[in-house]
């Protein structure tokens, strides 16, 4: 008489061979049947989604509008409709696991993009029974509803983007209970209200980009603690009260864009402490209060430098034709005056130049002429 199970083999896990069992081995015991029981267990078990978490992906796709999640494949198996190749990168349909992150032998969602898949429905509070989620980029959709203040309760969440979509409402306040925050992306919705003082508990934000709302208010003064701070960007909204000194204390900032916000001038004068600064652009300051040019002589490796109708008086600075990282210079629009330093003969690597609008006077530098667009 021979064993039926004599011959077992595990197909499932690549570590594994054919394991021949016999009868008569020593070793053939109930400790070993139960050692090899639980192995197979493992092995078929590794690699697959938490149950938990299959059932919350469900949920999900209602709740967006996700009508071509297949969930006769497990979500966790890099498969078609699960995840698709970004061709273009606007257009991502990606759902991401780990399988080591719990080690409980079940993979856990830990990024979630879905950018540019038409998706009608609401933002779900569902997302919050992914307890190891980390991405959330529900991009360029059509989105509508206002940000779940569930949401608040995701402790590993490092980015949410959420831009190109119909959202209304206010930023919950208990978006800030989440420390691991690192990249706020709210832009071109339909958001209003003032901004909650918690967003300053944000204590590892790098990118705050709020542009294209209806936001309003004066800026909280919670937002000087945002020392982290890489990119912020509120063009495009309803905001009242001047540009807070506070943003000298941004001093890791590179990105700086106050366009059309509603703030009123004049540019703190601290703003000169941004010397990290690539691209700096404020423009239609509210306000009758005029003042010099700010200090950016320390700003080295400006790109861009848009300072159009911000109430801008007195003379051009020399120093900033000298600047020649530079590819864009706008002072459009203010009370510019005096002559064009012979100092920004030298920015041919400029490829726009504007000064309409102001009270210069004088030649323009011949060199501009040749390689460079001036207005």
């Amino acid at each position: 008489f021979e064993n039926p199970f004599s011959s077992l083999f595990l197909k499932s896990s690549p570590h594994l061979v054919n394991i021949k069992m016999s009868t008569t081995s020593p070793f053939f015991s109930p400790l070993v049947v139960i050692a090899i029981f639980f192995l197979c267990v493992t092995a078929f078990g590794a690699n697959t989604i938490h149950p938990d978490e299959k059932k919350a992906l469900k949920d999900i796709a209602k709740s967006l509008g996700k009508k071509d999640w297949n969930f006769d494949v497990d979500p966790c198996s890099n498969k078609p409709n699960w995840v698709t190749r970004p061709i273009p990168k606007i257009l991502e349909n990606n759902v991401t696991c780990d399988c080591s992150v719990a080690g409980d032998n079940f993979c856990h969602v830990v990024s979630i993009i879905l950018k540019g898949q038409n998706l009608p429905g609401t933002l779900p509070p569902e997302l919050t029974r992914l307890r190891y989620l980390q991405i959330i980029d529900l991009s360029r959709n059509y989105l509508n509803g206002t940000i779940p203040k569930q949401w608040g309760s995701m402790m590993n969440i490092s980015k949410i983007a959420l831009l190109g979509n119909r959202l209304t409402g206010s930023i919950p306040a208990e978006i800030a209970n989440i420390s691991t925050l690192q990249f706020l992306e709210l832009w071109n919705n339909q958001m209003s209200g003032n901004l909650p003082p918690e967003l300053g508990n944000l204590t590892q934000i790098q990118t705050l980009r709020i542009s294209s709302n209806n936001f309003s208010g004066e800026l909280p003064a919670t937002l000087g603690k945002l020392t982290t701070l890489l990119v912020f960007r509120i063009e495009d909204n309803q905001f009242s009260g001047k540009i807070p000194d506070y943003i000298q204390n941004w001093i890791s900032l590179n990105t700086l864009v106050i366009q059309g916000s509603g703030l009123s001038g004049p540019i703190p004068s601290g703003i000169s402490l941004l010397r990290n600064l690539t691209d700096l652009r404020i423009s239609d300051l509210n306000g009758s209060e005029y003042a010099p040019l700010p200090e950016l002589d320390k700003m080295t490796s400006l790109k861009t430098l848009v300072l159009r109708n911000c109430n801008i008086s007195g003379k051009l600075y020399e120093y900033l034709g000298t600047i020649t990282s530079l590819k864009i210079l706008d002072l459009s629009f203010n009370k510019l005056s005096g002559t064009i330093p012979t100092t920004y003969a030298t920015m041919n690597s400029s490829n726009y130049i504007f000064f309409t609008g102001n009270l210069l006077t004088g030649p323009v530098p011949p060199t501009w002429r040749k390689n460079t667009y001036v207005i």
